[in-house]
């Protein structure tokens, strides 16, 4: 045996561990201490029987049963063995096939330049580990986290690895097909690549679009839950005012017995109007048994009729829910909010909003009702603005309906805009 065979033996033995720990990696394996050992002992398995087929059936042989020796083998140890996905292993075997070529390329080019297989296979031997070592510790982990983002991800970034793994065998180990035209090869090969850039740059910026929007949506989230937080302090000291203020009505009433004790009736009634006026400007009104709610409501209930616009509600809410009260406080007041908005410039008989919040089998209804002008734009399913820097309460209600794993529906029919939330209450 020369030694460019036996060379070529260990390269093939360094490559198979090389393309193992890799997939491993990828599919975010090899953390535990049970999956290292269950890598090495199926590394150890695998080896054998490649050395086998080796052996007994030959090198052309054995290159065709390498799916069935090796990578079948190991899509089964990632899925079943370290519960991956059954997508995501199948993707990093294929991905960790793609890694194989690199060293291959570094023994071609020596190979070009110094006319000899040894120096080639030398190279390859001396090459593979710190290609190695690179992959694993910067693209590994990025791989890992693109296939795992979600199932379009898997879908985007696997899409190039595994069509390479299908031509490369189709065309290679079970066909003459590059021996057969080179000049063919030559040009498929960079349009096929191509092709793929073009896909996955387009189908990577969509995807960046919707990552950017989303974190800008959170970030908008985050502020408006801060708001809606400011907004129930805000209400609950205007609650303790009125608490405070009824609790000093004893010197009210005896500043109006003064001013009778002394024939002054005039000034009495004209004393007592002016306590009622500023009770009822600070005092929340009962709507339900919610006591965020009844702050809400009131609170509304003063700004809707400043803007001139009937408000009318209906709610029938329990102390306790299963929301949490700024998730509640930026649904309503989101929702009020736009309601007002869009019916504040309409004619007066047009000028009202209706509210109903309820509980029905175990679900938390809101619905809310408006006249509006105009035409609704929708995407997906929520209402768009036309202006910058609008249109975010909306995207708000949808982002936590999904967040609390509830339903959202938005609908303008008719001239009526209508927003309805359904979420469990379990």
């Amino acid at each position: 045996m020369s030694p460019v065979d036996v060379l070529d033996i260990v390269n093939y033995g360094l490559v198979f561990v090389y393309g193992l720990f890799l997939s491993a990696s990828i599919a975010g394996g090899c953390k535990a201490r049970r999956e290292r050992v269950l890598l090495y002992v199926a590394g150890s398995v695998l080896l054998l029987l490649l050395g086998g087929s080796w052996l007994t059936l030959g090198l052309k042989a054995t290159k065709q049963l390498y799916p069935v020796l090796v990578h079948l083998p190991t899509i089964g140890l990632l899925a079943f063995a370290f519960k991956k996905p059954v997508g995501i292993s199948l993707v990093s075997v294929c991905t960790a096939y793609l890694c194989c070529q690199l060293p291959r390329c570094g023994e071609m080019a020596m190979i070009a330049v110094t006319g000899s297989e040894l120096m080639g296979e030398i190279f390859y031997t001396v090459i593979i580990f710190p290609i190695f070592l690179l992959l694993y510790r910067y693209f590994a982990p990025s791989a890992r986290e693109a296939i795992g983002e979600s199932r379009k991800a898997l879908l985007l970034f696997g899409s190039l690895p595994v069509t390479f793994y299908i031509f490369s065998f189709a065309a290679y180990i079970y066909t003459d097909f590059f021996h057969f035209d080179s000049y063919v090869v030559a040009e498929m090969l960079p349009i096929v690549a191509g092709l793929f850039y073009m896909i996955y740059t387009t189908a990577y910026r969509q995807q960046l679009q919707r990552r950017t929007q989303a974190e800008l949506l959170n970030s908008l989230m985050g502020g408006q839950l801060k708001q809606a937080e400011n907004d129930m302090v805000s209400l609950h000291q205007a609650e303790a005012q009125s608490a405070a203020y009824q609790h000093d009505m004893r010197h009210h009433l005896a500043v109006i017995d003064g001013f009778l004790a002394i024939g002054k009736p005039e000034q009495a009634q004209e004393y007592i109007r002016q306590v009622q006026d500023d009770i009822e400007a600070i005092t929340p009104k009962r709507f339900c048994e919610n006591e965020l709610v009844n702050l809400l409501c009131s609170s509304f209930s003063g700004k809707a009729g400043r803007m001139g616009v009937r408000l009318n509600l209906e709610t029938s809410l329990p102390g306790k829910l299963a929301i949490s009260d700024t998730e509640l406080c930026a649904l309503l007041s989101n929702g009020l909010e736009n309601a007002l908005n869009a019916v504040k410039s309409l004619e007066e008989e047009r000028r009202w909003v209706e509210l109903y919040c309820g509980v029905h089998l175990d679900k938390l209804l809101i619905e809310i009702k408006n006249p509006y002008s105009g035409r609704v734009a929708f995407r997906e399913g929520v209402p768009t603005a036309s202006k910058l820097n609008h249109g975010y309460g909306c995207q708000s209600i949808h982002t936590i309906s999904q967040r609390c794993h509830g339903l959202c529906e938005f609908k303008a029919e008719n001239g009526i805009f209508t927003m309805r939330v359904a979420l469990p209450m379990l």
